[in-house]
């Protein structure tokens, strides 16, 4: 059995768009990941009318890449399994000498991110190249960069304050579904455990992270994620969290009231209606 083709690719920031960039045609497309594990990626792309099911393999420069088509019916159907971990954007081809370079302008929630990929047919030829001037940051191999990354967790690293990484925690009790909520530092609203990002930090650990300091509850996090505006504009990235432990003490325990409800009652409780009808959305995915 033959190994699937190698791509060899490298990958750009593009700080400023390139002149007549946007006058040029573009394809449009739309995908999400159905698996992301940390070596391993399955993807489905709708290119304009063209539908694939793609998988990859592997990190860096260089990966392993299987591809086969699907129809649109088929790709409508399996669209529904990647929500939470889809990107959009759209795609422009520019010359580079011998080299098409594809230009990525992302829409939705990862505006304005703007990358450059360049495809080789071997490594020597990937290092002999010189990258334009509108190619400001090589991201080759950065994980948080990384298409299911951004599908996953959002842009990297910002500092803009609105921006929270947020926890769900949930188990089951008695076949029933339950809510880890804690309140605010005032004691007057309930709420899910969330915190500002960090630099170091994918969103995804930092949900964590909060999730223990300010709920005293540890688990494993699940494959995706929701994308929230709250009623006083901050956005929430929330990440659920299947919950194994609720400790006895945790460092925020004096600051924080911790209850665990049944669904109906957490959603309730939760004190923005925004953030309540997201998880209402979410936990259709975890029952």
């Amino acid at each position: 059995m033959s190994q699937a083709p190698l791509e060899i690719e490298r990958r750009f920031i593009v700080a400023t768009i390139p002149r007549g960039l946007t006058t040029q045609p573009c394809m449009e497309i739309r995908q999400g990941y159905l698996v992301v594990e940390e070596n391993r990626e399955v993807r489905i792309r709708q290119r304009n009318l063209s539908c694939t099911l793609t998988v990859k393999e592997g990190r860096g420069l260089v990966r392993r890449e299987t591809e086969v088509s699907i129809s649109i019916r088929q790709f409508e159907t399996l669209w529904p399994l990647t929500e939470g971990r889809r990107i959009a954007k759209n795609r422009y081809a520019l010359t580079e000498g011998s080299h098409v370079i594809e230009v990525d302008r992302f829409s939705g929630s990862l505006r304005p991110l703007c990358i450059a990929e360049v495809e080789f047919d071997s490594v020597a030829s990937s290092e002999a190249f010189v990258p334009p001037a509108y190619c400001t940051e090589e991201i080759t191999g950065r994980p948080e960069y990384q298409n299911a990354s951004l599908a996953l967790h959002g842009l990297p690293y910002s500092d803009q304050g609105s921006i929270r990484a947020a926890a769900l925690p949930y188990l089951i009790r008695n076949g029933e579904l339950h809510l880890v909520l804690i309140t605010s530092r005032n004691g007057n609203n309930w709420i899910l455990p969330k915190g500002h990002l960090e630099k170091h930090l994918p969103r995804s650990e930092v949900a964590l992270m909060e999730a223990v300091e300010e709920a005293g509850v540890i688990g494993v996090l699940q494959d995706f994620r929701s994308r929230c505006t709250t009623t006083n504009n901050q956005v929430h990235h929330i990440y659920p969290v299947k919950v194994s432990t609720l400790l006895k003490q945790w460092p925020e325990m004096g600051e924080r009231k911790r209850r665990v409800f049944v669904l109906e009652k957490a959603l309730a409780k939760l004190q923005d209606p925004n953030v309540a009808q997201c998880v209402k959305r979410m936990v259709e995915k975890l029952v």
